[in-house]
């Protein structure tokens, strides 16, 4: 059975993301996976892996403005 890190290294590569050609010469795909990798080692369930994610995305909505 494929892991989540294993499935998004299958689509990252599917994406072109770490393509040297891509933005930021391919370094996007490389930041997601080491994402995908810190997120994994956390051992998240769904509930707190949505929980998460949620106060993720709104703190970098909030930093990004």
């Amino acid at each position: 059975m494929e892991t989540r890190h294993e499935m998004f290294k299958r689509r990252l590569t599917e994406m072109f993301l770490y393509d040297e050609k891509s933005d930021y010469d391919g370094l996007i795909g490389k930041w997601v996976e080491e994402l995908s990798l810190t997120f994994q080692s956390q051992g998240h369930s769904g509930a707190s892996a949505g929980i998460t994610l949620g106060v993720f995305n709104q703190l970098m909505g909030e930093y990004m403005k």
